[in-house]
């Protein structure tokens, strides 16, 4: 666990960083002097089509290259390992066959967008080469994930990426670029970091790519293309939760929508920035516990995950949902996104059931049964897509919000119900009722104290109260056996006696 923790924390550090500028690239884009409710919701459309795209395409190879990449390595020299080539293979294959449903579909998308959002009509085909990068950068990622690489990926899609969006924002700003070539390089973005990555890979001799099939790859066939095939679906379900509301906001509302649901959206990333961290950097340690079938360090990973996903998620989640309107009035941000705080408030208490729940996916995905998770996933997906769309249709942006409340909810219940039956593993303890215990505490308190007092005074008081209210009681508690090694390392530095945990 010492291991996931320092480099999840590096990790975390550059997730961090790579947030700040995209709150940069978010205020830029939501200032109402700069950019239209429509164009955000452009650039938000564009990204979640693309992500569709993307999952259409990998037919299942991301997985395979998770689940096998230990086989390929322990049997095989870098000069006969063909993993990568035969995942760049497969996932090549898909794209050119989405990309081509995605063209006879053109008259689809021309009368469901048209009406009301007829400047995604006018980009869409951008959503081609987007689709492209993502795809390629997210085979590389996995691949390097293997060799431990998970720091270095979580800074290009993290951080560099989003340097990169910012620059052409200034661009276009300052009157350097028009709109539509500020959408032709917008759609270009992962494109960058697929060049860092390849070349860095190919720099470390790290880039293995084998035109023949080897030896691992033909005895383990039946396996692959099963797991392939298996969980193509779950990887097609993580796509929809990301794209399926925006599209569906831009078919049955607009883009104007489709921009506040993605600011709020964005808020709610934030609070899985520890997890996106942790996944690039765990996925592979659990793979290889399952090999060796080290059932007692999952568990305690399965636990650990949990406490301090679920304190960083109600420690963000809290400290913006007390400043959330105050924010956007203090910092002209259009007065049009404060629809998106009731989004907001749904879809982090989502995000806070599963990250309150830890890496229960991953530990289930890299098992010998991840085809129950294929089965989960089966059936949010039959939950979600229709949920969405009515729900759209009957509430506007609530209903995406609402829909993910209800299915996320039941999916991570089963998969937390399924571990906790199958091999006795659940994830909570009694710090977990204690965390969110001082979690309420300092919010109630933190608003009590400030609730008449508004602009820059009142988000810099709530702020200031809750986080010293929320830290002691983290600190104190010890609610986290991942923290205080820190806090004791920080103060073992700086000569003060080190706390023993308990």
């Amino acid at each position: 666990m010492s291991e996931i923790r320092k480099r999840s924390l590096k990790a975390t550090v550059w997730i961090y960083f790579g947030f700040l500028i995209g709150a940069i690239n978010t205020y830029l884009l939501t200032h109402k002097s700069w950019f239209s409710i429509e164009q955000n919701g452009l650039t938000r459309a564009l990204i979640e089509s693309s992500q569709l795209v993307f999952a259409f395409s990998t037919l299942g190879v991301t997985s395979y290259l998770y689940k096998f990449f230990p086989y390929y390595e322990d049997n095989l020299s870098p000069k006969k390992n063909d993993i990568l080539f035969v995942a760049l293979l497969v996932a090549l294959i898909g794209f050119c066959a989405t990309s081509l449903g995605l063209l006879l579909m053109e008259p689809i998308i021309i009368k469901k967008f048209s009406t009301n959002s007829l400047l995604f009509v006018q980009y869409f085909y951008w959503v081609i080469p987007m689709a492209l990068f993502v795809l390629l950068f997210n085979i590389l990622e996995v691949y390097s994930s293997g060799f431990g690489k998970g720091v270095l990926t979580s800074l290009l899609k993290e951080t560099i990426i989003r340097l990169y969006t910012l620059i052409i924002i200034l661009l276009k700003i300052f009157g350097v670029i028009n709109f539509k070539s500020f959408i032709i390089l917008f759609s270009f973005q992962y494109a960058v970091i697929v060049i860092i990555l390849t070349g860095h890979l190919a720099y470390h001799k790290q880039l293995w790519i084998n035109f023949r099939f080897s030896k691992v790859s033909k005895k383990y066939r039946k396996k692959i293309f099963a797991i392939m095939s298996f969980t193509f679906i779950v990887i097609i379900v993580g796509a929809l939760r990301q794209s399926i509301d925006g599209i569906v906001l831009a078919a049955k509302q607009n883009l104007g929508k489709v921009g506040i649901f993605g600011l709020a959206s964005y808020m709610v990333s934030l609070l899985q920035v520890p997890f996106r961290s942790i996944l690039a950097i765990t996925i592979p340690i659990l793979s290889r516990l399952w090999k060796n079938k080290e059932i007692i360090e999952i568990d305690r990973i399965y636990k650990r995950s949990s406490i301090n996903l679920l304190a960083f998620s109600l420690f963000l989640f809290f400290c913006i949902w007390l400043n959330f309107t105050d924010g956007i009035n203090y910092f002209n941000i259009n007065s049009d996104y404060l629809e998106g705080k009731s989004v907001f408030f749904l879809l982090g208490i989502v995000t806070i059931i599963e990250m309150g729940t830890g890496v229960n996916g991953q530990i289930i995905a890299t098992s010998t049964f991840w085809r129950f998770e294929l089965w989960t996933s089966l059936l949010l997906t039959i939950l979600i897509i229709p949920l969405s769309y009515t729900l759209t249709t009957k509430y506007g942006i609530m209903g995406p919000a609402i829909a993910n409340l209800f299915s996320f909810t039941i999916y991570n219940f089963i998969r937390f119900w399924f571990l906790w039956k199958k091999f006795n593993m659940q994830p909570f303890t009694s710090k977990t009722i204690e965390i969110i215990a001082i979690a309420l505490i300092s919010y109630f308190v933190s608003y009590t104290l400030f609730k008449n007092i508004s602009g820059l005074w009142g988000i810099t008081g709530r702020s200031i109260v809750f986080i010293s209210l929320y830290s002691v009681g983290v600190y104190y508690r010890k609610i986290s056996p991942d923290v205080m090694p820190i806090i004791n390392n920080l103060k073992k530095r700086m000569g003060i006696k080190e706390q023993t945990i308990i």
